[in-house]
């Protein structure tokens, strides 16, 4: 080990050219170093002007007085979409709403040999009172009912989603539907939630 780094050594004292390589590939290292740490503060000194102009726009917009009634009109708001969210009493009467409606849905828009299915009920996370379902239906459209078939699903907006649509033409034309509903549940005492 000694005898390799003493001939080392005497390399490096021999040799001009490795030593000017050496302090090229130093040079370099250290620019690139350098210029890491400069591109790095540029980078930490935006990210400090975007902070900078959020907080005087947050302290800004906190020096308003009408925040208070704006909160109350969106807590009103908020209630009055939720009443439109239909209510039912128990998780097998939200299966059988969402059938009645999609039921109701095919044979305003002529649909022949209508087939509905629903899943179970389950509730919706993050919200104690409410319930959702999925359902399927599946029938034949008539030539040029699809866009009233359109129509009467829309009229289920927003608590009545189409989840997935599926359009195949053959001897007839077939669809196939995935829907998913929301429904309230009673409020506590009013109903049985079985």
């Amino acid at each position: 080990m000694r005898a390799q780094f003493e001939r080392m050594a005497a390399e490096w004292r021999q040799s001009r050219r490795l030593r000017l390589g050496t302090l090229v590939v130093m040079v370099v290292l250290g620019l690139h170093f350098v210029l890491g740490l400069a591109d790095g503060r540029e980078a930490k000194m935006d990210a400090y002007r975007r902070d900078a102009d959020l907080l005087a726009r947050l302290q800004e917009a906190g020096k308003e007085s009408a925040w208070p009634e704006r909160a109350a009109e969106a807590e009103a708001a908020l209630a009055a979409v939720e009443k439109t969210l239909p209510e039912v009493a128990s998780a097998g009467l939200a299966q059988a709403e969402l059938q009645a409606w999609l039921a109701g849905q095919a044979a305003s828009a002529g649909l022949a040999e209508a087939r509905v299915r629903a899943e179970s009920t389950l509730d919706v996370p993050g919200h104690p009172d409410l319930w959702q379902v999925v359902a399927r239906l599946d029938a034949q459209i008539p030539q040029g009912r699809a866009p009233q078939l359109l129509r009467a699903l829309s009229a289920g907006l927003p608590w009545m989603q189409v989840e997935r649509m599926d359009i195949s033409q053959g001897r007839q034309t077939q669809v196939s539907l995935v829907v998913r509903a929301y429904y309230r549940k009673p409020a506590a005492g009013e109903g049985d939630p079985a």
